[in-house]
């Protein structure tokens, strides 16, 4: 919401960087969140700041991390959008199937 409607970017870019730091933090028990965690901080936050690019290989460590720990929704969530950036950032339909097969 912060990012989107109301305009506050680099505040958005914050909570999402707050949200990732808690999430590496050992013994916290998070690893189940891990995925749903860097969907939405990569697909809706991210890119409002930084390039499209870097959103790429975090939401495939999302999607590793997904499958790993049985949330498939995540990580199908991960992998839809690495597929739309990958797109987006002028890759060819062919290269992106190549990937992902």
């Amino acid at each position: 919401l912060l990012c989107g409607p109301f305009g506050k970017t680099h505040e958005g870019f914050e909570m999402a960087k707050a949200a990732e730091l808690i999430l590496e933090r050992p013994g916290t028990g998070m690893r189940s969140s891990m995925s749903y965690t860097i969907f939405l901080t990569h697909a809706y936050s991210h890119h409002w700041t930084s390039p499209l690019h870097d959103t790429i290989e975090p939401l495939l460590k999302g999607y590793q991390v997904g499958f790993e720990v049985g949330d498939t929704d995540s990580a199908c969530y991960c992998l839809a959008s690495r597929m739309f950036y990958l797109f987006f950032t002028g890759r060819t339909l062919d290269s992106i199937q190549k990937e992902l097969e």
